[in-house]
């Protein structure tokens, strides 16, 4: 046998890719196909006598061969008027086939059952006559004990769960409950096999059949092209049978899981809709509380505040605003206070954060945190998610006498002995309250408070100088 010569890497998965994805078509073209045939007025001439030699498949599952034994038609369905619409609509197939197939009981898969009771159930299969899918299942190829265990019963099918009709017919007793009358037909079965070594003959679509249908012959070329390429390719010519087989099933399980990847992917993403959908609704309800929007929605004088904030936290900047923080602090304290919530860096000690501030300093401080504080309780009620402290300490005044010093028109050099950090954090700190401050002087414009618009601007001419805002540090 050959061996698998296809390719490596990526060459050898797009020839595996392009063969599973011409069989894929193959394998529905077949089964187009084979609706066009299973329709009643193509198959039930072959079907009104016994002894013919299906191929049967139930609920997804493959019996094999097995031999037709009657057939009927539900009652009333071939009435005309209300009493034959009544019949189809019952439910059920409307073509009755008794089939008498190979099957293993599923009672002999429940492993809790003991050895004894095992070996008498099996010395009594062959009384049993009847099978449905729910009791029994097909005999898996090559297991010894399957064979052992497999009998012969009828199973009720409809015209769908035929997969094949062979053109062969056997003979078929009159009565097949004794266990000896089916016995003898799987030997004959067994016999039929044997002559047809490569397969046993089917009925033609066409010259049996007489399908004549355009769509019948589209699909029957389609197949016959696919047949064509599937067996010039060159996982066919350079790979055998086995190596094939397996190639072509390990990237049909790759393509399952990326397919069930996909599924799970968009079902993730339907799951993060829904709790985005839930916690913009939690949202809404702080904003109302807050009275940012009224009950209708309508945005307020707050909301149209926070509407031009971004740089910092709008809920707490809009909440020091209008509690009238600012109103009496001097430019260099507004623009101090307003360093916390630009400074990203947490709080290292567990004690008071603005110990150590002068008092012009830490009464602003405390302010800020009272507003901090409700903004976290209203989000809190609406059932958001969220620590108060670990919300209020998120504000850190380790740069407010900086920032002070800064507007008072200090060196940068002397700023920085009043920091702990590096000169980076100092400066990206700087430059974001700078645009912070900027900010709230287009808020306080547009709810018309020309006060804090004066002192927010005085506070952004009072940052925007020296090194701190130059475009390059070697000019």
């Amino acid at each position: 046998a050959k061996g698998v010569v296809v390719g490596t890497g990526a060459e050898d998965e797009d020839a595996v890719g392009e063969y599973f994805q011409m069989d894929r078509q193959l394998l529905l073209a077949q089964r187009k196909m084979m609706k066009i045939v299973q329709r009643p007025e193509h198959v039930l001439p072959f079907l009104k006598g016994k002894g013919r030699l299906l191929d049967v498949s139930i609920e997804g599952e493959y019996y094999g061969w097995g031999v037709l034994n009657s057939y009927k038609c539900k009652a009333g369905t071939e009435s005309g008027g209300s009493a034959g619409k009544a019949a189809v609509d019952a439910g059920g197939p409307v073509h009755i086939l008794d089939v008498l197939l190979p099957c293993v009981d599923r009672h002999f898969d429940d492993k809790t059952e003991g050895d004894a009771a095992m070996q008498e159930d099996a010395s009594n299969i062959g009384l049993l006559w009847r099978g449905t899918s729910r009791h029994c299942r097909p005999a898996r190829p090559g297991e010894e004990q399957d064979k052992k265990l497999t009998s012969w019963r009828v199973f009720t099918i409809g015209l769908s769960d035929i997969e094949r009709i062979s053109a062969v017919r056997i003979f078929m007793p009159q009565d097949i409950t004794p266990p000896e009358a089916r016995v003898g037909v799987a030997k004959s079965l067994v016999e039929v096999a044997r002559r047809f070594p490569e397969g046993l003959p089917l009925l033609d679509p066409v010259k049996d059949l007489k399908i004549k249908s355009s769509e019948f012959e589209k699909l029957l070329g389609r197949a016959a092209a696919l047949r064509e390429r599937l067996a010039a390719h060159k996982l066919t010519t350079e790979a055998n049978e086995e190596d094939r087989a397996a190639l072509v099933g390990a990237y049909g399980r790759k393509v399952d899981l990326r397919d069930r990847a996909r599924v799970l992917r968009d079902e993730a993403r339907s799951c993060k809709g829904v709790i985005m959908r839930d916690e913009l609704r939690k949202m809404k309800r702080v904003l109302r509380q807050l009275g940012h929007v009224d009950a209708n929605g309508v945005i307020q004088m707050k909301g149209r505040t926070a509407c031009e904030i971004n740089t910092a936290n709008e809920l707490v900047v809009v909440e020091m605003v209008f509690t009238g923080l600012f109103n009496d602090l001097s430019v260099e304290q507004s623009v101090a206070v307003l360093s916390c919530l630009t400074f990203d860096e947490r709080n290292k000690d567990d004690g008071d954060p603005a110990e150590g501030l002068k008092s012009y300093l830490s009464s602003p401080f405390y302010k800020l945190q009272e507003c901090a504080r409700t903004v976290a309780k209203a989000s809190i009620a609406c059932k958001i998610e969220l620590d108060e402290d670990e919300f209020v300490e998120k504000f850190n005044p380790g740069m407010m006498e900086a920032v002070f010093a800064w507007c008072k028109g200090a060196k940068f050099v002397d700023v920085q002995k009043l920091t702990g950090t590096f000169e980076g954090t100092t400066i990206r700190t700087l430059r974001r309250l700078e645009e912070l401050v900027r900010q709230l002087a287009n808020a306080a414009k547009s709810i018309g408070n020309h006060e804090l618009q004066t002192k927010f601007e005085k506070g952004s001419e009072l940052l925007k100088r020296d090194i701190v805002f130059c475009s390059s540090l070697y000019l």
